[in-house]
């Protein structure tokens, strides 16, 4: 909520993947790559004093100092491949890499590449920032306030005030929306309530896409998924286009492998394995399981899980895989499926972005060990440019989609609700920002 409106980072991700300028207004790359030279914008923090290379200096040696536990693990990691921040000169800031990284620019856009003022200690409760809006009060379990900052250095807020609404009961939220105490509702956690919705005429429906793959598990170190022709047939075995409409109302977009349209890598791969069930007979014969197998899918509590465990069963079962659906509580998904590995298939959403990576890890808990993936993931990491990096990443996914260690059953939508006259909602979710600046009432 306060990144890209209260706080920044030296660049900014748009709704479309693009990665642009934000308190940078420029940036170069060595051509070695281990070298990433910043130039600093003429900004002012909200409490008045000017934006200089010591703040971004000093935000990222807290991020880069193992000590502060402050920082968040999962942030640290972004920038693990940073080996130094140096200013030279007060306007102009230098990252020193250890190895070549196509992904820290997207990590710069995120929560860990925030700029903070130097010396900042009570970021727990107040918030000074650069960015086109002001903390102007934390009203805890309720609201939070935000204030235009008319100082900002680019393009004005389009609304002078917002307020954040935390609303936890999902029947409240809807009712709130419904009898127009929002202008806008961030996200439907249950699509098939946006039909409700789409019937008034005072409300419209935003559907954009996430970086949240719905993924089928299957444990690629016990049979019989150790077989990637059983992978491929369950693959096969499932509706996509069905399960879709049945799980979450239409709501979501085929992919065919780990990526969203939003990343430059992207291709359709969905027609690799499409719906087939005689196909997918065949491969469980060719794989040595021609009267099919018996198998336990662990399901979480989540809608998306929940609404969709029945029909995988019901497809699996046509071509003779019988499926136990397990209900299992979060604690045990983490500690006995996330952690040790011990189950036949899951489902969960990965909502990371730029996430590929964890298949090259054979000991996450797909279990998935291919030395040409994770040889083209290591060629994406230390790939020259840009475009040399989704080469590789676009080679990456189609072998992932061939070897089939998971099933990707849908990208989940960015569903959200707005009052008519309401423009400017971002549509897309393509990081950790919900930005509200170009939000406008007409």
């Amino acid at each position: 909520m306060l990144l890209n409106n209260v706080y920044e980072g030296l660049l900014r991700i748009e709704p479309d993947g693009k990665i642009v300028p934000g308190l940078a207004k420029s940036y170069s790359q060595s051509k070695d790559g281990l070298t990433w030279t910043f130039k600093l914008r003429e900004v002012k923090f909200h409490d008045g004093r000017s934006l200089s290379s010591a703040d971004v200096v000093w935000s990222f040696n807290r991020v880069l100092n193992p000590n502060d536990l402050s920082v968040l693990p999962a942030q640290k990691a972004e920038f693990k491949s940073v080996s130094s921040v140096t200013a030279k000169g007060p306007d102009t800031v230098v990252l020193a890499l250890k190895e070549r990284s196509n992904d820290l620019l997207f990590s710069l856009t995120q929560r860990g590449g925030v700029i903070f003022k130097a010396g900042t200690t009570n970021m727990a409760t107040e918030a000074n920032g650069t960015g086109p809006y002001k903390f102007k009060k934390w009203n805890r379990g309720n609201n939070i306030m935000l204030a235009r900052n008319d100082e900002y250095w680019g393009p004005s807020a389009k609304t002078k005030n917002v307020v954040f609404r935390y609303i936890l009961d999902t029947t409240a939220l809807s009712n709130a929306m419904l009898t127009m105490q929002l202008d806008v509702l961030t996200a439907v956690a249950e699509p098939r309530l946006l039909s409700t919705f789409k019937k008034n005429k005072k409300l419209q429906v935003y559907s954009g896409t996430t970086n949240c793959e719905v993924v089928l598990s299957m444990n690629n170190s016990r049979a019989p998924f150790n077989n990637k022709f059983v992978r491929q047939a369950v693959r096969s075995a499932i509706d996509k286009d069905a399960l879709i409409k049945t799980a979450v109302a239409g709501y979501g977009t085929k992919i065919g492998s780990f990526v969203p349209p939003t990343d430059p890598w992207y291709e359709d791969l969905s027609a690799l394995f499409p719906y087939d069930t005689k196909k997918a007979k065949q491969l469980l014969a060719k794989g040595g399981y021609p009267n099919g197998f018996d198998v336990q899918l662990d399901v979480p509590p989540v809608f998306y899980a929940l609404d969709s465990q029945e029909f995988i069963a019901a497809s699996l079962k046509k071509v003779g895989i019988n499926v136990t659906l397990k209900p299992v509580a979060w604690g045990e998904w983490i500690d006995r499926v996330f952690l040790k590995a011990n189950y036949d298939m899951s489902i969960v959403c990965h909502v990371e972005r730029n996430d590929m990576g964890i298949y090259a890890d054979p000991n996450y808990y797909f279990k998935y060990n291919s030395a040409e993936y994770q040889n083209l993931i290591k060629k994406a990491g230390n790939a020259r440019d840009a475009a040399a990096q989704a080469g590789h990443l676009k080679k990456a996914a189609r072998v992932l989609a061939e070897d089939s260690p998971s099933d990707w059953l849908w990208l989940l939508g960015n569903n959200q609700v707005a009052r008519k006259g309401v423009t400017g909602v971002p549509i897309n979710s393509v990081g950790d920002a919900y930005s509200v600046a170009s939000i406008a009432k007409n």
